[in-house]
C-alpha cells in the first residue's frame, strides 16, 4: 500500500472517528495569547511516498532523523502489518483523539485549532536493553525549521515542551529517563551506542518518572531555559542503565504481541512553545503525581547519641533534621531536634548558631527542569531558621548556609543503596559559632 502524506480524510478505526492531523515545522510566531508555538511535529509529512515495511524507516519523513545506527521506528495508518498504527510488531496504539489531548484554550490555538489530534502517524524508540544490548538504544533528531530557514532558540527565552507516550506490549520493561536533548549540533549522522547526555542541555520529565502506561498515552512535560544556539530537538534516553530506573512488566492478558527485552515507547505530537511561566504550560497543570512519589518517599531518621561528658556545643551538633525528596516540611523527629536546640539557646542567651541545608544529587538534577527544588538546602534551612524565631530566638542569632550536594553525610555508609544514600544526604545539620 503506498502512502499519501498530503491527503486527510475520515478514518473509522477500532469503533473511533479519528480526524486525520497534518505534521508543522517549527514556526517563529503562534496565534493568539501571549504565548507562541515554536514547534509542532506529528510523524506525518513524507518526502516521498512508500510503504514502511521495516524497522528504522524514520527517516522517510522530513527534517527528522535518526542518529545512532538503529534508528528510530515509524508507524503509519496507510502501512500493512507490522509498521500500521493500531495493532503492530510492538503492540497496540491508536493515533491521538483531539479529545484526549486535553489542550487548554491558548494550545487548541497554537496547535490543534482544529482538533485535528495526532493523526495518522507516530513514531517508536528504544529507551532501554539490559546486558550486552545495553547500547542497543533509538533516537528521533527533530531540526528547528520554518520552511526552508533554520531556526535557532532565543538565548533566555522560556519553553514549555511536550509530547505524548505510550508503552508497546512487546515491552518486557518499563523506564524513566524518557529525555529531551536541545543540541546546538544537528545529529544527523548515525552512530553506534548510546547519546551522551549534555549538561544544562538535557532533560526528563519534570518529575522524571516511569511511564508504565499499555494502551494509551501519556506527556512528558518540560520546561527549558535556551542558551541561543539550539538548531535541534533530540529524544530518547541518555543515561545509562545504571541510571535509569527500570520496573519490569506484566503481559497484558488481551495482547497477542511478543515480550521482547526491552522497553519501547511509540512518540507523538511533539510541542514547543515560548512561555513565560510555568503556569502558561498545560501538561504541568495536568500532572498532579506528587514528586516524592516518583523519587523516593524514604526519610532517614535517627535519634541522636548524648552523654553528661559531652558540652552543649556537641550535643547540637549530634542534632540533625532529615527530609523527604522535595520537601523542606520537618518530622516530627525533626521538630524534637529543633527544640532540643532552642532550649540550650534559651539557657545560654550569648549562644549563636550555624544552620547548614544539604541536599542530594537527584534533587539538583530535577531542579534544573523544577523551579520548586531550586536551592532547596538554602530553603530546608531557612524554613527551621524561621521556626526558630517563631519560637523567640532573634535572627541576629542564626547564620544560614547551604552546602548544597557537595557535602557527603557521614552517616552513609559503603553497603548503603542509592535511595538510602540520597535519603541521608537530605539534611540540615547545626553549629555553635562564636
Amino acid at each position: 500500500m503506498k502512502i499519501n502524506s498530503t491527503s486527510s480524510k475520515l478514518f473509522l478505526l477500532s469503533g473511533m472517528f479519528i480526524l486525520l492531523g497534518f505534521s508543522l515545522e517549527a514556526q517563529r510566531t503562534g496565534k493568539g495569547d501571549k504565548t507562541k508555538a515554536f514547534l509542532n511535529f506529528t510523524f506525518e509529512d513524507f518526502t516521498e511516498e512508500g510503504t514502511i515495511s521495516e524497522p528504522s524507516q524514520i527517516g522517510m519523513l522530513k527534517n527528522v532523523y535518526s542518529p545512532t545506527t538503529i534508528g528510530a521506528d515509524l508507524f503509519n495508518l496507510n502501512s500493512p502489518g507490522d509498521f500500521g498504527v493500531g495493532q503492530n510488531l510492538y503492540g497496540l496504539a491508536l493515533p491521538i483523539e483531539a479529545s484526549y489531548e486535553r489542550l487548554g484554550e491558548v494550545d487548541k490555538n497554537l496547535f490543534d485549532k482544529n482538533l485535528k489530534g495526532g493523526g495518522d502517524g507516530y513514531a517508536g524508540i528504544v529507551t532501554y536493553k539490559p546486558g550486552k544490548l545495553s547500547k542497543e538504544r533509538s533516537y528521533i533528531t527533530i531540526p528547528f525549521i520554518s520552511g526552508k530557514e533554520k531556526l535557532k532558540m532565543t538565548k533566555g527565552m522560556k519553553y514549555c515542551i511536550e509530547f505524548s507516550v505510550s508503552l508497546g506490549e512487546s515491552s518486557k520493561y518499563a523506564t524513566n529517563n524518557i529525555q529531551m536533548l536541545f543540541s546546538k549540533d544537528l545529529m544527523e549522522e548515525a552512530t553506534d551506542g548510546l547519546v551522551a547526555k549534555e549538561a544544562g542541555r538535557t532533560l526528563s520529565n519534570y518529575k522524571n518518572r516511569v511511564y508504565a502506561g499499555f494502551f494509551g498515552w501519556e506527556k512528558v512535560c518540560a520546561m527549558y531555559e535556551a542558551k541561543g544556539d539550539e538548531v535541534c530537538l533530540v529524544i530518547g534516553n541518555f543515561e545509562t542503565n545504571e541510571e535509569t530506573k527500570v520496573e519490569q512488566q506484566k503481559k497484558p492478558k488481551d495482547s497477542e504481541t511478543e515480550v521482547l527485552p526491552h522497553a519501547y515507547y511509540f512518540i507523538d505530537n511533539v510541542r514547543i512553545k515560548e512561555v513565560n511561566s510555568k503556569e502558561q504550560c498545560n501538561c504541568y497543570a495536568a500532572d498532579t503525581t506528587e514528586i516524592a512519589e516518583v523519587y523516593s518517599t524514604l526519610i532517614y531518621d535517627k535519634t541522636p547519641i548524648l552523654t553528661d561528658k559531652m558540652t552543649s556545643a556537641q550535643k547540637i551538633q549530634e542534632q540533625v533534621a532529615y527530609f523527604g525528596f522535595g520537601k523542606k516540611s520537618y518530622t516530627e523527629s525533626g521538630k524534637e531536634a529543633f527544640n532540643f536546640i532552642i532550649a540550650e539557646m534559651n539557657a545560654n542567651p550569648s549562644m549563636r548558631i550555624e544552620i547548614t541545608g544539604h541536599n542530594d544529587k537527584k534533587e539538583d538534577e530535577v531542579a534544573e527542569q523544577n523551579q520548586e527544588l531550586t536551592n532547596m538546602a538554602r530553603k530546608r534551612a531557612e524554613a527551621i531558621k524561621s521556626y526558630f524565631v517563631k519560637q523567640g530566638i532573634d535572627e541576629t542569632r542564626i547564620v544560614v548556609l547551604s552546602n548544597s550536594s557537595a557535602e557527603p553525610s557521614l552517616e552513609i555508609q559503603s553497603d548503603d543503596d542509592k535511595e538510602v544514600r540520597d535519603a541521608k544526604s537530605r539534611r540540615v545539620m547545626f553549629k555553635v559559632i562564636p
